[in-house]
C-alpha cells in the first residue's frame, strides 16, 4: 500500500470510528442484551411467561374476544405465542386512528382461563422491568425515533462497515510471515503499545464477524434501499394479497391457524396476524431446525375461503428470499442456536474496547505529533 494512501486511511479509519464511537457503544451494549432478550425479560416479569393455569386452552378467537372486548380504543394486530407451553399469549395492540397513542399495545393473556395477565407499553422510556428490554431494543434499533431512526442508525451501520474494513486493510501483515505479529499482544509493552496490539489484534481475529453484524442491521433498518438493490440481483416473492380484501373476514383466527399448520404439521406457531389491509391472515411457523427463535416460515391464509394463498420458507425460496430471510438469524446469532447467540453478546462489548484503546493511541499519536512539530520550530528557530 502506498504510504501516501496509507496516511489518508488511518485519518478515515481514525475519523469515522471516534465519530461513531458512542453510537457504536450504545449498539453494542444494548445487542449484547438483547441477544438474550427473552431469557433476561422473563426473568425480570415471569408473571409473563409462566402461568400457574392448568388445563385445556381456549381457541384463539375466545382470546380475541376478550382482548377486543378489554381493550375497544385498540385494534387487534397478533398474537405472539411462546415455544412454552405454559407461557401466555402476547397479544400485540395497534391505534384504531393514525397518530393515536395508545398506553398499553402489549397485553398478556391466559389460554386457558382468558384473563390479562399483564401489560405493558412497549414503546415508553423506562427502565422499570416490565418496559426495560422493549425500551433497549426502541433504542439499539429506532434510537427511539421510530422509522427515522432506524434510517439513520442503518446509515451509520453502513459507515461502521466502511470504518471495520478500512481498519481489517491497515492491520493486515504486509508478508505472509507477519500474521504471528499481527495476531500477538507483546506481554509487558508499555500502556500505548497494549492499546495498539489490542486494537489491531481484535480487530483482526472479530472484524469479519463485526462486519457481518453491522451489515445486517443495516439492511433490517434500510428495507427500502436493501429489498429494491436485492431484487435487481434475485427476485424477492412479493406477500400474496386475498380475495377479499375489503369487509370482515369469513374465516376466523383459529381455522387460518389450523390451515397453516397443516402445511408443515412438525412445526409450531410462532405468531399470527390479521391483515386486513390486504385480507390475509399471514402465520409464521417455527421449524424444529429453524434459523431464528420467532419462525422463519410464513404462511398466508385468505381471508375470504382459508385457501393457503403462499407458503414462504426463506431456505427454499430464491437467492434473494434467502438472502433476506437469514439477515435477522445472522444479526442475532439465532441461526448458529445458543452459541450464537453468546458470540453475539461477546461481539457487543468489543465496540467498547474498540473506543477506549483507539481514543488511546490517538491521543498518543497527537502527543507525539505536537512534541515533533515543537521541535520542529525550535530547531528552525535556532538556525535562524
Amino acid at each position: 500500500m502506498k504510504k501516501a494512501i496509507r496516511h489518508w486511511l488511518v485519518k478515515l479509519h481514525r475519523y469515522s470510528g471516534l465519530l461513531l464511537s458512542l453510537f457504536l457503544v450504545m449498539a453494542g451494549l444494548t445487542g449484547a442484551a438483547l441477544a438474550f432478550n427473552d431469557e433476561i425479560d422473563a426473568w425480570l416479569n415471569p408473571q409473563f411467561y409462566h402461568l400457574a393455569s392448568t388445563g385445556s386452552k381456549q381457541p384463539i378467537d375466545a382470546l380475541a374476544a376478550r382482548v377486543e372486548h378489554d381493550y375497544p380504543h385498540a385494534r387487534l394486530a397478533f398474537f405472539a405465542i411462546e415455544q412454552d407451553a405454559s407461557a401466555p399469549l402476547q397479544a400485540k395492540l395497534r391505534p384504531r386512528k393514525p397518530n393515536e397513542e395508545l398506553a398499553v399495545d402489549t397485553v398478556f393473556i391466559d389460554p386457558v382461563t382468558a384473563t390479562v395477565v399483564g401489560e405493558r407499553n412497549t414503546k415508553a422510556v423506562s427502565l422499570a422491568p416490565q418496559n426495560l428490554m422493549p425500551f433497549l431494543f426502541r433504542l439499539h434499533r429506532y434510537l427511539l425515533l421510530d422509522k427515522p431512526g432506524a434510517i439513520i442508525s442503518g446509515s451509520l451501520g453502513l459507515l461502521w462497515v466502511a470504518t471495520l474494513l478500512i481498519g481489517f486493510a491497515l492491520a493486515w501483515p504486509k508478508h505472509r510471515n507477519g500474521w504471528g505479529k499481527a495476531l500477538s499482544i507483546k506481554r509487558g509493552a508499555g500502556g500505548f503499545r497494549l492499546m495498539y496490539d489490542l486494537h489491531r489484534t481484535v480487530g483482526l481475529v472479530a472484524g469479519i464477524l463485526l462486519v457481518i453484524t453491522a451489515f445486517t442491521g443495516a439492511v433490517m433498518n434500510l428495507p427500502d434501499v436493501a429489498r429494491p438493490l436485492v431484487s435487481s440481483l434475485s427476485a424477492l416473492t412479493p406477500p400474496p394479497k386475498g380475495s377479499s380484501a375489503e369487509g370482515k373476514p369469513q374465516i376466523n383466527w383459529q381455522q387460518a391457524l389450523a390451515a397453516a399448520q397443516a402445511t408443515m404439521p412438525l412445526a409450531t406457531p410462532a405468531r399470527i396476524a390479521h391483515d386486513d389491509k390486504h385480507g390475509v391472515y399471514q402465520v409464521r411457523l417455527r421449524k424444529p431446525d429453524d434459523i431464528q427463535d420467532g419462525g422463519s416460515v410464513r404462511v398466508f391464509i385468505d381471508v375470504a375461503d382459508g385457501h393457503v394463498l403462499r407458503s414462504l420458507d426463506p431456505l427454499k425460496g430464491s437467492a434473494g428470499d434467502t438472502f433476506m430471510g437469514v439477515q435477522y438469524g445472522l444479526h442475532t446469532g439465532q441461526i448458529l442456536g445458543l452459541p450464537g447467540k453468546i458470540l453475539v453478546a461477546f461481539l457487543g462489548f468489543l465496540p467498547l474496547l474498540f473506543m477506549i484503546t483507539g481514543i488511546a493511541i490517538w491521543l498518543q499519536k497527537r502527543k507525539s505529533e505536537t512534541l515533533a512539530h515543537t521541535r520542529r520550530l525550535q530547531r528552525a528557530s535556532m538556525a535562524q
